[in-house]
């Protein structure tokens, strides 16, 4: 029985990482940003030309790439998932044993399960994109140089593929850069603490070990920042100096509520540790300085402090424990189950209605739980949410008509590109938008991503009332409805804007 109490715990995280990740993958189409990561070459454009070509590491594409073997049109959306959501479940399994490495197992399991329940970590495993790969990464970093530190078998291995994992990492984006002060702490220690006699050896191999670092990240990086283009420079100094946008804000679209006030009050009170996890608030100031100082769009890449943050919390909660324990030493089992229990239910209860259950589309729906509303969200940077428009049936729709055309949405233009017939063309796009030489197609979508909800600055109701559909698509209610306008309705249209 106590082998079986002990194991508890272990298994409801087990339970937790799996079902947020895995459950209900295929339903959505995909969203934005997973459309880029795809590996989808432009005519005449070899494979070295396109990992050139684009704004972040290559390693996402090269996964793409693989899957395409297996699913050469990509239309088999949990397939191409796949390897990103195992990517995200290992990341969860090395995380526990890094921490648990370094700090024992309460730790590990405490920061391991707020892991595996925040919602920004659950909704980068359900995409196509490169977090879940930098997350992993990283964390292989950090557990094979703490292995390298505490074990003498592991002491050059450790450190060898420590380098090779950070160099992944950062070809899987810049974002793998935040890590470095948990590296060169341990990176210190294993200096301190290995037994080589002489000071030029350990020199030596740590040199080898950076060699590794600098030739794998320079294979790509030399070429790439000779070839940046103008757009990718643009893209990245209104990253940097324009849209200022809240983290918390974003943070609180995957974890909505009172789940903000935890993380504060838990990651404050891990301060009251910091003797034990100096080295963990290196690492969390690391990225949180630089990106609320000298980012004005952090966006998702708030990830990078969360990280660490969810080892301070456990920490936190320890200290909240010690406190309980002193102030009521009879109760504190039953307050300390009750309060554990309340913190990882109702984060897990959030999590799967947020990215699992479909019955309404949060963020583009406002949803209930219990007694609190979640309100719908209209703010960008929100993908791994459920999202399924038909996208593939309206393309399957359009290509049966047989002909060439032009659509015009109010959808995004990445989501289009990859699901409309290439022999339609998307009217806003077009130099003679004006003069169609055929029929257009109205696609409307109802919650976009983007959240435009007008067409030709004209709401839903005006498509209605003015035209009858010729296709429409509906979950539980009608998302999706195509109109079929001549070239003179389109003249009449586009004359009263």
């Amino acid at each position: 029985m106590k082998k079986i109490k002990n194991l508890l715990p272990l298994i409801y995280l087990i339970f937790v990482t799996f079902w947020l990740r895995l459950t209900n993958l295929s339903y959505s189409n995909y969203q934005g940003d997973e459309i880029k990561a795809l590996y989808r070459p432009q005519a005449g454009e070899n494979i070295i030309d396109f990992l050139l070509s684009q704004r972040k590491g290559p390693v996402q594409f090269l996964v793409t790439y693989f899957m395409s073997i297996f699913n050469p049109e990509y239309d088999n959306e949990f397939l191409i998932r796949l390897p990103f959501t195992v990517a995200g479940i290992l990341a969860i399994y090395f995380f526990y044993k890094l921490v648990k490495l370094e700090f024992g197992f309460q730790i590990a399991f405490y920061s391991s399960l707020f892991l595996s329940l925040n919602g920004l970590f659950v909704a980068f495993s359900r995409i196509v994109q490169y977090q879940s790969l930098v997350i992993l990464f990283s964390i292989l970093t950090l557990y094979f140089l703490s292995l390298s530190t505490k074990y003498e078998k592991w002491r050059l291995y450790g450190l060898y593929f420590g380098m090779l994992s950070w160099s992944l990492s950062i070809l899987s984006h810049y974002d793998g850069v935040f890590i470095a002060p948990f590296v060169f702490y341990l990176i210190y220690r294993w200096y301190v603490d290995s037994n080589y006699s002489l000071n030029s050896e350990k020199l030596k191999l740590l040199s080898y070990a950076f060699s590794i670092l600098l030739i794998s990240l320079s294979i790509f990086y030399l070429p790439f920042f000779f070839s940046i283009s103008e757009s990718t420079k643009a893209y990245w100094t209104d990253r940097i100096s324009k849209q200022d946008v809240s983290s918390t804000r974003i943070f609180m679209n995957y974890n909505p509520s009172f789940i903000i006030y935890i993380y504060l009050i838990l990651g404050l009170l891990g301060l009251f540790r910091i003797k034990q996890n100096f080295s963990v608030l290196l690492w969390f100031l690391f990225p949180f300085l630089s990106l609320e100082i000298l980012v004005s769009n952090s966006g998702t890449h708030i990830y990078t402090y969360v990280l660490p943050l969810c080892i301070l919390m456990a920490f936190g909660l320890k200290v909240l424990q010690a406190f309980t324990l002193n102030k009521f030493p009879k109760q504190f089992k039953y307050i300390n189950l009750v309060f554990s229990s309340f913190i990882y239910i109702s984060f897990f209860l959030f999590s799967n209605l947020l990215f699992v259950d479909h019955a309404k589309e949060y963020p583009w729906e406002t949803k209930n739980i219990l007694f609190m509303k979640i309100k719908r969200q209209s703010r960008q940077s929100l993908f791994g949410f459920p999202y399924y428009r038909h996208w593939e049936k309206i393309g399957a729709y359009l290509k049966s008509i047989g002909n060439n055309g032009y659509f015009i949405t109010n959808e995004k233009a990445s989501i289009t590109r990859y699901y409309i017939p290439a022999s339609f063309k998307n009217i806003e796009l077009q130099p003679n938008e004006n003069k169609p030489a055929s029929e257009i197609y109205v696609i409307y979508i109802k919650n976009p991503q983007n959240g435009n909800t007008k067409i030709l600055n004209k709401e839903s109701s005006y498509w209605e009332e003015r035209y009858q559909p010729v296709k429409s698509f509906s979950n539980k209610d009608i998302v999706a409805v195509i109109y079929r306008l001549s070239a003179s309705d389109w003249e009449k249209e586009v004359n009263s804007q």
